[in-house]
């Protein structure tokens, strides 16, 4: 009875391991290539494999569909949305053709035949659709849309809609999203995106190289793919982003793996780069540095000291609290014409744009979320100068790397927005001036004037 116990105790425990390491990152990977008629499209295939294979690597339950049509699309979304009832972020990849019409974004599978406006709903598959059901938790949910191509099907749609073709736009419409979603589209919103001459466009090819490094925040690494793509097409395509996520998401958590323990061995305390100048006790003699000994004569293991293993096992005591930390890092940014605000030790957007500014401008700082920390401290540290350009108002301009209040010609006003006017002369002054012509009378204690 005790084994059986035991028995199932372990296989529940199994399957409930395994129940959590799927459930907790999801994501549905989606290529079309195969439309025929003149419409195929190299590389989405290409794309959804490659990102597919990254996704797993990186720990992702991934449904892959390729060439879907769209009996075999509405299979996938529905998987992936009972899959993703449980999980704590959900990741949905699109390559191949869209199309926007009134502001509305379709997903086109591979036996889609659009002849009109009517065809929509049947043929196609609603961005919104599969959005909303990934929106159903409060959870990450990330979004990449490779699926802004130059599409035929718009433009015979175009024609067929007649005097309401203007309702059919350009590549895809931007999407408002609920709270933890991120959006990230191959091009900007009304725009077309190439499908590359290589084996993946140029957006999945950047997505695949930042998404690769380890602890890089989802956010900032749509910028460096933004870089990437724009330096690969001459700037003619330019990835965009809407986000609303609530806190740091990082696709490749390899940082988080740690060296498995020897049994009977405390764990070494962690080796900072501020104690570099001193040596860490020597606490023992692991296996791998004493000398092989003979099976009939003893081994001598050094003693070790209680006192230095006296809290091994707790973490080493921060070098800065959190609102140091955090005053330290808006001292220095400030220090390099980043503009971070006061320096109060609260970590908020202006101190987070501030390093997100200054990332931009200074490539040895590895910024991999936009969060205080020593080791980014320590490389703030190190910059001299300003760093950060100096940003003027619309009312201000840049002399000598100081902003200067612009200055009108006698007469004029400058506005808000930084231009010089003409006030017109109101109703009270021309009154004034009539007034003082010569052909004037006063009656009853009041001047009048022809």
């Amino acid at each position: 009875m005790c084994k059986r116990l035991i028995f199932l105790a372990a296989v529940l425990l199994i399957v409930s391991s395994f129940a959590d390491a799927r459930a907790e990152r999801l994501a549905l990977v989606v290529g079309n290539s195969a439309y025929g008629k003149n419409m195929e499209l190299k590389n989405p295939r290409n794309d959804a494999q490659a990102l597919s294979g990254e996704l797993t690597d990186f720990g992702f339950h991934v449904i892959v569909g390729l060439d879907l049509t769209r009996n075999q699309f509405e299979d996938k979304i529905q998987e992936f949305a009972r899959a993703s009832r449980g999980a704590e972020a959900a990741i949905f990849f699109y390559a191949g053709h869209g199309i926007q019409v009134g502001s509305s974004n379709y997903l086109i599978p591979v036996d889609a035949n659009i002849r009109d406006e009517t065809d929509l709903e049947f043929e196609t598959i609603r961005l919104n659709t599969i959005i909303g059901l990934m929106e159903r938790k409060h959870r990450t949910n990330i979004v990449f849309l490779d699926a802004c191509r130059d599409n035929p099907m718009s433009r015979s749609l175009a024609r067929s809609m007649g005097t309401r073709s203007l309702s059919v736009g350009r590549g895809l419409a931007p999407v408002e999203t609920g709270i933890g979603t991120l959006i990230g589209y191959a091009t900007q919103p009304g725009n077309v995106a190439y499908d590359g001459d290589g084996r993946n466009s140029p957006f999945t090819t950047a997505l695949l190289r930042h998404m690769s490094t380890p602890g890089l925040d989802v956010e900032l690494m749509m910028r460096r793919v933004r870089r990437d793509v724009m330096a690969a097409t001459d700037e003619r395509q330019v990835p965009w982003s809407s986000s609303s996520l609530t806190g740091a998401f990082v696709f490749n958590r390899a940082d988080r793996q740690s060296t498995p323990a020897v049994a009977g061995l405390a764990p070494a305390p962690a080796f900072r780069e501020a104690d570099s100048r001193s040596k860490p006790p020597d606490v023992g003699v692991t296996a791998a540095a004493a000398p092989a000994a003979a099976a009939d004569q003893p081994v001598e293991v050094a003693a070790i000291d209680p006192a230095a293993t006296m809290g091994a096992n707790e973490p080493p005591a921060p070098a800065f609290s959190e609102w140091e930390l955090a005053r330290s890092m808006q001292r220095e940014l400030n220090r390099l014409g980043c503009e971070a605000g006061a320096e109060d030790g609260v970590w908020g957007r202006k101190s987070s744009a501030a390093l997100e500014q200054l990332a931009e401008h200074e490539s040895t700082v590895d910024v991999a979320a936009l969060e205080p920390n020593e080791a980014l401290l320590r490389q703030i540290q190190r910059l001299d100068g300003r760093i950060c350009p100096v940003v003027c108002s619309a009312t201000e301009d840049l002399i000598d790397g100081a902003c200067v209040r612009k200055t009108c010609p006698s007469g004029q006003r400058l506005s808000a927005k930084g231009a010089c006017y003409t006030p017109q002369a109101s109703a009270s002054s021309t009154l004034k001036r009539k007034s003082s012509g010569s052909n004037c009378f006063s009656f009853n204690g009041s001047t009048y004037c022809e």
